[in-house]
């Protein structure tokens, strides 16, 4: 059993102004399960899914891909899609992805 407690959890900043990341933990395959972070305006780029991942947005607003997701939302995306994100407001997302999901774009 693995617990992590919100209140030992350790925002760690990403390559991307605005963006933060608390790791839930990576998985055998090259995903991850993480809480992110994200202020205002921040951009995440364009990846590529090498495997499945899941969206839930706990609070605020982005857009994923074009598609805008608010509290309580969920997005569940396919190998091979591709999407970027935008914090439309201050927002927190919890995402878990079965396999990496490498940049493909700016």
């Amino acid at each position: 059993m693995l617990v992590k407690r919100a209140v030992d959890r350790e925002w760690i900043p990403t390559d991307y102004p605005g963006i933060e990341r608390a790791l839930f933990r990576n998985n055998e395959s090259g995903g991850r399960s993480s809480v992110v972070r994200l202020a205002q305006g921040s951009h995440f780029p364009t990846h590529r899914h090498e495997g499945t991942e899941e969206v839930l947005v706990l609070s605020g607003m982005v857009s994923l891909g074009g598609v805008e997701l608010a509290q309580g939302d969920y997005m569940f995306t396919t190998p091979g899609e591709t999407h970027d994100v935008r914090a439309l407001t201050d927002a927190v997302i919890f995402v878990s992805s079965q396999k990496a999901t490498p940049v493909v774009g700016k």
